[in-house]
């Protein structure tokens, strides 16, 4: 699917829209963002999750609850390198005070959350997504999915 993306400024020039639209000029999502939106391509190896964090943490800063939005940030970004596939796109911005990432892959398989033994190394990103997020979904296309959530200024 050929899929462009434009940022649309609305009413005013504080307020802008990122929209994504298909071949056939059919609006396949809407982030509304007071200020640009981060949008990245990410390559599926290992170093993608570093880069994407800085990025993240450069532009987020001064947010209170900076370490829990690069820690699931991290969490979701490895998880589309390891089991979704190209073509992986990372979106960010602010949405109604909230900060909304948005994570694409190739792959239309949903995450599974699990209950990893108390010793494992891994199985613990979407519990993670659980405790600290404001909201965390799955949104599946013919495409790929979405794995999405949005942190808050105050506590999860």
């Amino acid at each position: 699917m050929n899929i462009q993306y434009a940022i649309v400024s609305l009413s005013s020039p504080q307020t802008s829209s990122l929209v994504a639209i298909d071949r056939q000029d059919r609006v396949l999502r809407v982030m509304r963002s007071g200020s640009h939106a981060i949008q990245l391509g990410v390559r599926p190896d290992s170093s993608s999750p570093r880069a994407t964090r800085r990025t993240f943490a450069a532009y987020f800063a001064d947010h209170p609850r900076l370490d829990d939005l690069l820690l699931c940030l991290s969490e979701v970004v490895t998880n589309a390198v390891l089991h979704g596939g190209p073509p992986i796109l990372v979106r960010g911005g602010v949405i109604d005070l909230k900060i909304r990432v948005e994570v694409s892959d190739g792959s239309t398989a949903t995450p599974v959350q699990r209950r990893p033994h108390r010793y494992s190394p891994t199985g613990r990103g979407l519990v993670l997504l659980d405790h600290l997020t404001s909201a965390w979904g799955v949104d599946v296309t013919g495409e790929g999915k979405t794995v999405w959530f949005e942190i808050a200024d105050g506590l999860p």
